[in-house]
């Protein structure tokens, strides 16, 4: 069994993660965003123009986000995968300098 070290920085320490534990929960605003894709519903009540301003702009933007960093942590990184991926590269590239610096 192989074991996974990840950095928490609000600890300044590694923490050891089995290879099953659930990923982290989504953002609430990409959880309220899969619920009205999944539904049709809006998070408030009233039509699509009753929603607060560029709520849907945010939601797929997180979204394209956070689907382009699951694939970019689950796939093996080479250069078949970034040529597969190569729409992807340049926001999976912006993203890595926000988390590595």
């Amino acid at each position: 069994m192989v074991f996974l070290a990840e950095w928490e920085l609000s600890r300044d320490n590694f923490r050891i993660t089995h290879p099953d534990e659930p990923p982290p929960l989504a953002p609430p605003l990409l959880q309220e965003y899969w619920r009205f894709r999944r539904y049709g519903l809006p998070p408030l009540a009233g039509g699509l123009r009753d929603q607060p301003v560029n709520w849907f702009e945010h939601a797929e933007l997180l979204e394209r986000a956070y689907s382009a960093w699951s694939a970019w942590m689950s796939g093996d990184k080479g250069p078949d995968w970034r040529k597969a991926h190569a729409d992807v590269m340049p926001l999976i590239k912006w993203l890595r300098e926000l988390v590595y610096g």
